[in-house]
C-alpha cells in the first residue's frame, strides 16, 4: 500500500528559503575551510609522528619483561590468550578462547521509504509529490513506527533487545597484559551456532522460557521462520578471534599503552597475526594518505554545497520561467564547482606550504591557471552582427 501526497511552495517562499541557504552555505564554507585546514595540520603531523616512532621503536621478545625498556616504544608479536571466558550478559551465552562476543539482533518490523519528485510551474513555485510504500523487512535499527507518514496499520513492536558486543577484560600476550578493548578492532568475527540447549537457556534468561529456539544457528523468537510475523526477532552471535597479535607500543611495567611523540600525537599500532614493524608502519602511513584525500574531497564537495547554496538564490529568481531557471542553475553549479576546486585547493596548498613549499606553489599556479582559462574560455564571447 502506498500513500501519495502533494505539497506546492509558492515563488516568495522559495526566495525565503533561497536566502536562509544561502546563510547556511555560508557557514558551510567557513566550517569546510577550516576543516581542510585542520586535515593538513592532522596529515603532516601524523605522518612526522610515524616517522618519529619507526625511527626509535625496539622489537622485544614478548615472553619476558626488559626493565630497560620500560616508558619506550617497542614493538612485540605474541599469541593471545584471554584471561577469561566472555559471556553476553542477557542471555547467558559464552564462548572459550575469544577476546569478544557479538550479539546481533534483527527484528521483522514495516519499514517506511519515501520518494519525491518537484516540479516547477510558471510563475516560479514548485509542486512535490511524495509517495510513501511500506513493506515488511529484517532491520537492526528499530523502526518507529508513530514517525510513519501513516502509522495506522503499520505499528511496530518495541525494539526490546538491542545488538550489543562484550569484550574480555584483558588478555596475555606473553608476559604482557593488555585489555580485550585494546585489540578487539583487529579480530576475525566468526559464526557462534545456537543449539537447541543454549536456545533454551538463553530464552529463559532473557525472560521468555520455552519461545526462544534455535534455528538456521541463530536464536529465533517467533511461531514460524517460514512465515515471519511483525515482531518476530532473530540473535545471531559471532565470537571475536584474534590467535596471534602484532603491536606497537609504550612499555609501561607489563602494560602496552599508547605512546606519545614529541608533537604530541599518540602511536598504538595494531596487526592481526605476526608482522614487522616496518610494515605496521608502512601501512599506517598509507591509511593516513587515504583518510587525509577522503577529508580533502569531502572539504571540497562541503563547498562546492556552500557556493551552490549561496548562489541558489539566482536561479530562483529566474524560476518565473521555469527553462530558465534550469539554465541559470546549470550555471550556477559550474561556477561553485569552480570556486570549490580553487578555494579547496589553495586551502590545501596553503596547509602545505610549511612543510613543501615547492609542492604549496605548484598547486597555487595550478589553481590560478584554471580560474584564468575558466574567466577567458568557459563563457562564450558575443558574436558581432553581421555588416
Amino acid at each position: 500500500m502506498n500513500l501519495v501526497t502533494k505539497t506546492s511552495t509558492s515563488w516568495f517562499s522559495r526566495l525565503g528559503g533561497a536566502l536562509t541557504g544561502a546563510l547556511f552555505g555560508l557557514v558551510l564554507l567557513i566550517v569546510a575551510i577550516v576543516a581542510l585546514f585542520w586535515n593538513e595540520s592532522r596529515s603532516i603531523e601524523t605522518y612526522k609522528s610515524l616517522e618519529e616512532g619507526l625511527s626509535i621503536v625496539v622489537t622485544t621478545d614478548a615472553s619476558r619483561i626488559d626493565p630497560a625498556l620500560d616508558r619506550k616504544l617497542v614493538h612485540i608479536e605474541s599469541d593471545v590468550v584471554p584471561t577469561a571466558d566472555v559471556v553476553d550478559p542477557e542471555t547467558g551465552i559464552s564462548v572459550s578462547g575469544a577476546i569478544g562476543l557479538a550479539r546481533k539482533v534483527e527484528m521483522y518490523q514495516w519499514v517506511e521509504e519515501k520518494s519525491s519528485t518537484t516540479e516547477k510551474k510558471l510563475g516560479g513555485g514548485e509542486e512535490t509529490v511524495t509517495t510513501y510504500s511500506y513493506s515488511k523487512e529484517w532491520s537492526e535499527k528499530a523502526q518507529d513506527s508513530s514517525e510513519f507518514k501513516e502509522p495506522a496499520g503499520h505499528e511496530n513492536p518495541d525494539f526490546w533487545l538491542p545488538s550489543s558486543e562484550t569484550l574480555v577484560d584483558t588478555a596475555q600476550l606473553g608476559a604482557f597484559s593488555v585489555a580485550g578493548s585494546q585489540i578487539a578492532s583487529v579480530g576475525a568475527r566468526v559464526a557462534l551456532p545456537i543449539t537447541n540447549e543454549t536456545a533454551a537457556e538463553a530464552s529463559e534468561a532473557l525472560g521468555y522460557p520455552g519461545e526462544g529456539r534455535a534455528v538456521m544457528q541463530a536464536l529465533y523468537f517467533g511461531a514460524d521462520e517460514k512465515a515471519p510475523q511483525i515482531g518476530d526477532t532473530k540473535v545471531r552471535f559471532e565470537k571475536i578471534m584474534l590467535p596471534e597479535v602484532s603491536i606497537v607500543g609504550m612499555q609501561h611495567g607489563d602494560r602496552l599503552t599508547e605512546y606519545t611523540t614529541q608533537n604530541g600525537y599518540t602511536l598504538f599500532l595494531l596487526a592481526a597475526g605476526r608482522e614487522p614493524f616496518a610494515k605496521m608502519f608502512a601501512d599506517s602511513q598509507a591509511e593516513n594518505v587515504v583518510l587525509t584525500w577522503a577529508i580533502r574531497l569531502a572539504g571540497i564537495f562541503a563547498l562546492f554545497v556552500g557556493f551552490a547554496l549561496i548562489l541558489r538564490i539566482f536561479s530562483v529568481i529566474g524560476d518565473v520561467i521555469p527553462f530558465v531557471g534550469s539554465l541559470i542553475a546549470f550555471g550556477t553549479g559550474l561556477v561553485s564547482f569552480v570556486m570549490a576546486l580553487a578555494v579547496g585547493v589553495t586551502v590545501i596548498a596553503i596547509g602545505w606550504f610549511a612543510v613543501r613549499p615547492l609542492l604549496s606553489i605548484g598547486l597555487i599556479v595550478v589553481v590560478a591557471a584554471v580560474v584564468w582559462a575558466y574567466s577567458k574560455y568557459g563563457r562564450k564571447k558575443p558574436v558581432a552582427p553581421a555588416a
